[in-house]
């Protein structure tokens, strides 16, 4: 059995993407029963998910995930990490006590991991840990706690600790793991790599046409640590010259205290403080001609960008600052857009589709695009998942 667990997000936060994911470990092992343990809120949002819940062996278990500190997986809390554990130990019961398990953690807080190996070994399984990690890697290098019991606990310990389990990581590019090499030698060994998928239940959208207002958008959390700051300047340059016939989109939301929340006047809808429903986080969606992603070196160097793998699912080509993660798709996906140095690059590349847009290069993105989709499909990424766990955890569901 796969008992995957979603403890550190509620709602619609991560929905699509652990849909995704799940029918990934579905289809890699049809014959195993894969059950999701989420917040109920959550839940309600992958069930709404007809490729998800059409998989035969996927089930559902809801649960109470630990609120202490909720959205903010660096916090080390040993009252939480007892809370997680607690979750964890409930399931391996409720699970069938003579088969093999392997705990999927589909995203994890600082101690999230320890707490599911201990929970493991105690249980008395056989059983395996697998680490997911989102953009929450970055933690690892940020600020670290001076307690040195709460420091024994955080996420860059948690790349090089001794586990009562076995326990290997999960992440989304390999260039992530490239990088996680580099600053941590050794963490690299016992990482693994399973690209972000896209989701196939937004996937059969038709592309844009590329007519009349060309409308570029910026995807996902609108802070300076996204590049929200540099979409908005370039964009009001790129305003003052052609005035209505370029539009500029938010599909996500923007904390009110965010650097950029000051230009935001220039936005086609105003900034939304609140996650949007995902109703209309896709009809902003839909609505683009251009997704615009102005990475910066930092974050993004430990993190996959989610707003990629939507501009891949919706055929939108993009309009990206040149980083490892953009360099490496645009390397093996090929032409899906413009590639840019810096600021000037985002802007003078808007600039130039508003004033000399061209179908022909257009459709040809889209094509880049439409094959780079194919690819990652969670159909398509099953064989990695399986090769994946198979050679991690050698024997763990052996015939």
């Amino acid at each position: 059995m796969i008992l995957v667990f979603e403890l550190s997000w509620k709602g619609t936060t991560h929905a699509p993407g652990n849909a995704a994911t799940t029918q990934i470990v579905a289809r890699a092992f049809p014959g195993q029963e894969v059950r999701i343990h989420a917040d109920p809120s959550h839940m309600e949002q992958l069930r709404r998910d007809s490729a998800l819940t059409a998989l035969p062996n996927v089930t559902f278990a809801p649960v109470a995930i630990p609120a202490m500190h909720y959205g903010k997986p660096a916090v080390v809390s040993v009252r939480r990490m007892w809370r997680e554990f607690r979750v964890v130990r409930a399931a391996l019961r409720a699970a069938p006590r003579h088969e093999p398990h392997l705990v999927f953690l589909i995203s994890t807080n600082a101690t999230t991991g320890l707490a599911a190996a201990w929970a493991v070994r105690l249980a008395g399984r056989r059983a395996a840990v697998q680490v997911g990690f989102h953009g929450n890697l970055n933690d690892a290098f940020g600020y670290r706690p001076r307690n040195p019991l709460l420091r024994a606990l955080d996420t860059r310990s948690a790349l090089t600790a001794r586990y009562p389990a076995p326990l290997r990581f999960l992440v989304l590019e390999d260039g992530i793991r490239t990088a996680l090499g580099e600053r941590l030698p050794g963490a690299e060994a016992r990482m693994d790599v399973l690209p972000l998928p896209i989701n196939p239940a937004e996937a059969n959208e038709p592309p844009a046409i590329l007519e009349g207002t060309v409308r570029f958008g910026f995807v996902g959390l609108g802070t300076a640590d996204k590049g929200m700051d540099v979409f908005l300047r370039a964009a009001r340059r790129v305003r003052e010259r052609h005035g209505a016939a370029a539009e500029f989109v938010h599909v996500g939301s923007m904390p009110r205290n965010a650097p950029a929340a000051e230009g935001a006047d220039l936005l086609a809808q105003p900034p939304s403080a609140a996650q949007l429903p995902r109703e209309e986080f896709t009809a902003r969606l839909r609505s683009l001609h251009y997704v615009v992603l102005p990475f910066r070196r930092g974050y993004y160097d430990l993190s996959a960008s989610g707003a990629l793998i939507d501009a891949i699912t919706w055929l939108r080509p993009v309009i990206a600052a040149r980083v490892p993660l953009s360099a490496q798709a645009f390397a093996t996906m090929g032409e899906i857009g413009v590639l840019c140095e810096d600021e000037a690059g985002i802007e003078a590349a808007m600039d130039h589709a508003v004033r000399e847009p061209d179908p022909a290069a257009y459709a040809a993105r889209v094509e880049a695009l439409r094959q780079a989709r194919a690819g990652r499909d969670p159909a398509a990424l099953a064989a990695t998942y399986r090769r994946v766990v198979s050679e991690g955890f050698p024997g763990l569901f052996a015939a």
